[in-house]
């Protein structure tokens, strides 16, 4: 009987060493991607389907990103810089070169998109669009009188009803922060001229009287708390903010805006890159691609999944503005040595 249990209790301790072991040995993927910008079901369904184990990770500015990922012991395996850090990172050759073979699903993509995402790598070679975007205002309501919003411009981040009130907040992301200042003055956000720059400076000034910071996420949580009363925001995050809360408001400035484009990228240090190529397919498959648009609230540049979206979401001008508005925003674009011009007016506001 002793020796009955003692050969059950043995197997019992082979079954959960051989269970850890086999849990130890799981692919590890590693994700690095901006906070809120994508569905978690959907990993952990990834997770489940390919028998691995995702690491994730997130940034609140490409700058930040790119520092990380030269400094990390471990290597990053995806990524999702923006379009001017997609130039940045091939340029520095971090960049996977993809094989498409490995992506069934790339055929979901708009064309037209994908025409648009070569000027930021040339013949899509080593990304893969993931959304795109606009940058405006996000302000609470209970706080920001109806009346100057009414305007619909940037100019309200400067306006004398914020002075004193330490409610006012921009990008932490110098592109973001000196293009809004270039577009209001009627400039292209990738002009680093003389005159198109002293001119940003000088609206900078006036608006920085109001700044209380620069911050790319803290600004989720601050507008619908009150802590901060108006904040340059992303358009999705901000839409997943207003589905739960009804006093928060949004508009696109009237002058224009920063169109950008995320992707997705492998490094070339990747360790595990077959299943990072199953990844970036999983993220290409029609439902995968509809589900995640509809989580994160920003344009899929994936044709075949905007086509399931309902017509609310098609039609939300905040999501996918009209031919029009559109004309009057601008693709960041990789500056190369001209970018230190703007970076230092950048940390030259910043240290006011």
């Amino acid at each position: 009987m002793k020796n009955t249990t003692i050969i059950k209790l043995m197997l019992l301790i082979l079954i959960a060493l051989t269970l850890s072991s086999c849990g130890k040995s799981k692919p590890v993927l590693y994700i690095f991607n901006w906070s809120d910008y994508i569905d978690p079901v959907l990993i952990k369904e990834f997770e489940v389907a390919n028998n691995c184990k995702i690491k994730y990770s997130t940034y609140d500015s490409n700058e930040n990103m790119i520092t990380k990922i030269k400094s990390a012991r471990e290597s990053f395996d995806v990524v999702f810089p923006s379009g001017d850090h997609v130039s940045i990172l091939k340029e520095a050759g971090l960049l996977e070169s993809l094989n498409r073979t490995k992506l069934t699903n790339y055929r979901n993509l708009n064309s037209g998109l994908l025409s648009k995402a070569q000027v930021f790598d040339n013949a899509n070679e080593y990304s893969v669009p993931y959304f795109w975007g606009l940058t405006g205002l996000m302000y609470n309501k209970r706080y920001v009188p109806a009346e100057l919003v009414a305007k619909q411009s940037w100019s309200i981040v400067g306006d004398p009803f914020f002075k004193a009130k330490n409610k006012v907040t921009m990008l932490d992301d110098a592109r973001e922060v000196i293009g809004a200042a270039l577009v209001y003055n009627g400039f292209d956000l990738n002009d680093t001229s003389e005159a198109a720059l002293a001119t940003a400076k000088k609206t900078l000034d006036a608006w920085d009287v109001n700044i209380t910071q620069f911050d790319s996420d803290s600004y989720k949580n601050e507008v619908p708390d009150g802590t901060t009363w108006l904040a340059q925001s992303y358009n999705g995050d901000v839409l997943q903010q207003m589905a739960e809360n009804k006093e928060l408001g949004f508009f696109l400035p009237s002058e224009g805006s920063s169109l950008w484009m995320d992707n997705v990228v492998i490094l070339k240090s990747s360790q595990n890159k077959e299943l990072a190529y199953k990844f970036l397919d999983f993220l290409l498959e029609v439902n995968t691609a509809k589900r995640n648009a509809e989580y994160t609230q920003y344009a899929t540049p994936n044709k075949a999944a905007h086509e399931l979206l309902s017509d609310d979401i098609k039609n939300n001008a905040l999501i996918y503005p009209s031919q029009e508005y559109l004309a009057k925003c601008y693709m960041i674009m990789a500056l190369g040595n001209d970018v230190k011009k703007i970076d230092a007016l950048y940390e030259a506001i910043k240290m006011n």
